[in-house]
């Protein structure tokens, strides 16, 4: 059964104006000169009416010239310059030997465990790693940093594969898993002080009575692993708020079991989510929804395909009731395509898409649109590059092995569109820029099946910028 197109328009790609700074008045450093008084005053300003005439032309003339030298308003087509102060990331421990590839538009970054003493690595690279977590630095004025880790077991028809983005410490965010009884939560804390974290859970009938799930600790500089069947035993999807009440921390879930393996970082609730990296050829597909709020609320859905935006058929407008976590089967409707997903709410919700092929599964998670966006890839891949605006959007890139050999990328994305590319299966850095805000996903089926979003460089989202003179006070 063919997905139902609608006739839609593809998401709104408007952006908030940056705050225009006013300069503040001029301030007198001088006596204050007072109006002379008497006969020589009133001479003064009784100029003969030609004089007076001449003078006002000549003042016109001038504020006519100046006028004209100060720049219209326009917007900026340029992407605005990178802000790069000194980052850390967080690769979170593997179920199994992992490899990690991590670059930078930097020679070098440092890199190394959550204790001890980091290396200087030169970039593109691409490590061994074991089941340990890893930290990338960069300090003050390097490159944006960029890490992803890829474990696989097996091979052939029976191989799985997990990779996952390398990510930066927060308080807290949400995790969607399909199978509890096969998924574990890691933490991480790389702070020098102990964490303190929550953990609630929601399921198809609401909240999930999860004792013991409160108050637990990570030491400083350490991992701690939470398994889920512990506080969710059944097989239904769940999803794992996590707070920090101390510290920062990162937490990503791991899957396993018959239904494959896969490792994703937590996310952020929305109104607005874009899913990119849905990879094609799936057999199956499952949206993930959950809605931590305290009223019902409406979800939309919109697919960015090959050839342009779609409604899939049955998430035109889907229900989700208070503190409840759904899947929702997509498989049908979007046919094995390589999408993008574009999720709107009426209320702040977290969202994912399992896709399964095989024995194996990759999990979409939410990432975002701007005009310059990279990734580091252990095993190459196909990026796909989804344009949510109303505009076709121009991109170009390059990506650049670790042998040094590079795939160069560069196409026109329609409205609502979706295009992807092979770069091969050589470990590398990917870094595109566009012309319009996009987002995008590389996905591999190489070795079972796996995606990875890319992530926005510092001062990618493109903002309308005012030509102001600077003499103008």
């Amino acid at each position: 059964m063919r997905p139902r197109r609608a006739a839609e328009e593809p998401g709104d790609d408007r952006q908030d104006l940056p705050d225009e700074s006013v300069a503040p008045p001029r301030r007198v450093t001088g006596p204050v000169q007072e109006e002379p008084a008497g006969e020589e005053h009133r001479i003064r300003r009784s100029w003969p009416g030609p004089l007076r005439a001449t003078i006002f032309g000549v003042l016109a003339l001038a504020v006519g010239a100046g006028a004209s030298l100060i720049p219209s308003q326009q917007e900026s087509v340029e992407a605005a310059p990178e802000v790069t102060p000194g980052q850390t990331l967080v690769c979170q421990p593997s179920s199994a030997d992992a490899s990690m590839a991590v670059a930078s538009t930097s020679p070098s970054l440092q890199v190394g465990g959550l204790t001890g003493s980091p290396s200087d690595v030169r970039m593109p690279a691409s490590v061994s790693i074991g089941t340990q977590a890893r930290v990338i630095r960069s300090v003050s004025g390097q490159g944006r940093p960029v890490a992803t880790t890829l474990s696989s077991v097996g091979s052939g028809a029976s191989a799985t594969s997990a990779m996952s983005p390398c990510t930066t410490a927060a308080t807290g965010g949400t995790l969607i898993v399909t199978d509890p009884g096969s998924a574990d939560i890691v933490v991480t804390n790389p702070d020098s002080e102990e964490a303190t974290i929550d953990v609630s859970l929601s399921g198809a009938k609401g909240a999930v009575d999860s004792e013991g799930s409160r108050g637990l600790t990570v030491p400083a500089r350490s991992s701690r692993t939470l398994p889920l069947s512990v506080w969710a035993p059944g097989s239904s999807p769940v999803s794992a708020t996590v707070r920090a009440e101390s510290g920062r921390i990162v937490a990503t879930a791991r899957t396993g079991g018959s239904a494959g393996r896969e490792a994703y970082p937590m996310s952020q609730v929305s109104q607005s989510l874009l899913l990119p990296g849905v990879p094609a050829g799936a057999t199956s597909s499952e949206l993930l929804l959950s809605n931590p709020g305290t009223s019902r609320t409406t979800v939309r859905v919109k697919a960015l395909a090959s050839g342009g935006a779609f409604t899939p058929e049955g998430a035109d407008e889907v229900q989700v009731d208070p503190q409840t976590t759904i899947a929702v089967d997509m498989g049908k409707a979007l046919s094995g395509e390589a999408v993008a997903l574009q999720v709107s709410a009426d209320r702040p919700v977290a969202a994912q898409l399992m896709s399964a092929k095989g024995s194996d599964d990759a999990m979409a998670t939410p990432a975002g649109a701007g005009t310059s966006l990279q990734t580091a890839l252990p095993a190459g891949g196909t990026l796909a590059v989804s344009n949510p605006s109303q505009q076709a959007a121009q991109i170009k890139g390059t990506y650049t092995t670790t042998s040094g050999k590079t795939v160069a990328v560069s196409g026109s994305v329609a409205a609502g569109a979706t295009f992807t590319k092979d770069l091969g299966a050589d470990a590398g850095h990917l870094r595109i820029t566009s012309t319009r805000s996009v987002t995008a996903g590389v996905w591999s089926t190489r070795n079972g099946l796996t995606s990875v979003p890319l992530s926005l460089v510092a001062g990618a989202v493109k903002d309308p910028r005012l030509g102001i003179d600077p003499q103008l006070s």
